[in-house]
């Protein structure tokens, strides 16, 4: 029994370390965000997918609990559902950023296609691989 107890105190002594790490990286995105507007292109791709990498690792870890049934048996079935809601609105919100951004990647990529302007970085990998001819012809086919 006390060994159990022992193991119990450890696993809320890395719930501390993760709650402590989580509002670490929650400021560190804050302070970020308080000078985004000086941010080249670069440095955006770069924070959303540091952003999106920190998305993952909360979404995975959050997954696991809802694997673990010892985690599961201190959580009610409010907290359930407070979960819930949040995680459907995130997921909303998600969703709707991927059409819309999609949809604007779509559009943008074929006005410039039927306005004849190819991104170099295709015309360049078309090169290189032998295939560069047909490329402008299909352009036009637009």
């Amino acid at each position: 029994m006390p060994s159990d107890i022992s193991t119990l105190i450890a696993q809320l002594n890395s719930l501390n370390e993760w709650i402590e790490m989580q509002k670490a990286t929650m400021e560190m995105f804050r302070e970020i965000n308080a000078s985004i507007g000086e941010a080249d292109r670069l440095t955006l791709v770069l924070l959303i997918r540091k952003a999106f990498d920190h998305i993952m690792k909360t979404v995975r870890e959050f997954d696991k609990w809802l694997e673990n049934p010892l985690v599961l048996s201190y959580i009610d079935k409010e907290m359930l559902q407070e979960v819930w809601n949040s995680v459907l609105k995130i997921l909303m919100e998600l969703l709707e950023l991927d059409v819309k951004h999609t949809a604007t990647v779509r559009d943008n990529a074929m006005k410039l296609l039927k306005a004849g302007k190819i991104p170099p970085v295709i015309l360049e990998l078309k090169r290189m691989r032998g295939e560069g001819e047909g490329v402008r012809e299909a352009v036009r086919r637009l």
